[in-house]
């Protein structure tokens, strides 16, 4: 068991010319965010304006760029659980002097980069993000997939963040599973959701300040078309039809057969649509007292309102002054 009253942050700054900045959490406002939709975390923090060692303010020892680790100690040793660098800097003259940053990860280069790239037929997933981070200089950790293999891609001036997310949807669409992407000690990971072991237990009766359920079908996709070809005379004829929870009504999308090797492949695709996006969509949230290793894509158990079983980790905001963290949920596929 975690004693959530143990827990201890540290940051720690390190300099061009190698100096080393260690910035008071406990006097300071410093949080997390590890965003649904986004590869990077991102770390913002307030500060007090203090005299360091050597008789400079602190805003004089973090300047753009410098190199920030977040590390916690939860009963094991202190651990980095944030690796990345400043990449925004605010000055307040106000009573208190505040400073105030915004950091990220380096996954955060791939959202700023654009690029045009070219992939032939039968690359996978895999090897497509292993290029796109070793041509951005981004080490490897653990990388398991996705092992599918895709039609010719073509990028042409996309962010390269834009390019992966790409990548995994299609593998997806193509019976290649879940992925999350994810940056550990300044490495990039690819791992599939709900690997973690142990799986933390969140309950009213223990541990839940705060459980919120939305439910919705504003986006929902009921029905599913694969076009094919167009003829001389421009019809493109209806290669098949998916039928998926049509008492909602009909709300269609479509598949276009050129963009994938076959007819199978296609309807493949469409399946995939129906499977993701035709059910209702649940928005889930929980508060609960922190736990600074867990991550985007790791599996919980929950028992709090009306959550009751396992649900895999889409988001997570942390507030490290009351060690606290939000989590956004859902169901485990």
């Amino acid at each position: 068991m975690i004693d959530i009253a143990k827990i201890k942050y540290s940051l720690l700054a390190v300099l061009s010319d190698g100096a080393k900045v260690r910035p008071q959490i406990a006097t300071s406002n410093v949080t997390t965010e590890e965003n649904e939709g986004e590869l990077a975390v991102r770390l913002e923090a307030d500060f007090h304006n203090a005299k360091t060692s050597d008789g400079k303010r602190l805003h004089q020892k973090l300047p753009l760029g410098c190199r920030l680790s977040l590390y916690s100690d939860w009963g094991t040793g202190s651990n980095e659980v944030f690796r990345g660098a400043i990449f925004n800097w605010r000055y307040k003259e106000d009573p208190q002097e505040q400073i105030s940053i915004t950091a990220y990860d380096p996954l955060f280069y791939l959202k700023n980069s654009k690029d045009d790239r070219y992939y032939k037929a039968n690359t996978t997933g895999k090897a497509i993000i292993v290029d796109i981070a070793k041509a951005w200089g981004i080490p490897l950790g653990t990388v398991q997939g996705p092992n599918v293999a895709l039609a010719k891609q073509i990028f042409r001036g996309d962010e390269l963040s834009d390019m992966i997310t790409n990548v995994l949807e299609q593998s997806k669409k193509r019976g290649g599973g879940e992925w999350v992407v994810r940056s550990k000690q300044g490495k990039l990971d690819v791992v599939q959701p709900g690997q973690n072991s142990p799986v933390y237990h969140f309950g009213a009766d223990s541990n839940v300040s705060l459980v919120e359920d939305q439910q919705d079908i504003e986006n929902l996709v009921t029905r599913v078309k694969v076009i094919g070809a167009e003829d001389k005379e421009g019809k493109a004829p209806v290669r098949a039809t998916k039928d998926g929870r049509t008492e909602f009504g009909i709300l269609q999308d479509l598949v276009y057969e050129r963009q994938y090797d076959n007819l199978s492949a296609a309807t493949k695709a469409a399946e995939e649509i129906l499977d993701e996006q035709g059910k209702p969509r649940k928005k889930r949230k929980v508060s609960t007292p922190d736990l600074p290793f867990l991550r985007k894509g790791d599996k919980v158990h929950i028992t709090a309102g009306t959550l009751n079983g396992y649900y895999v980790v889409l988001g997570i905001t942390r507030k490290l002054s009351d060690l606290t963290m939000t989590l956004e949920v859902e169901d485990v596929a």
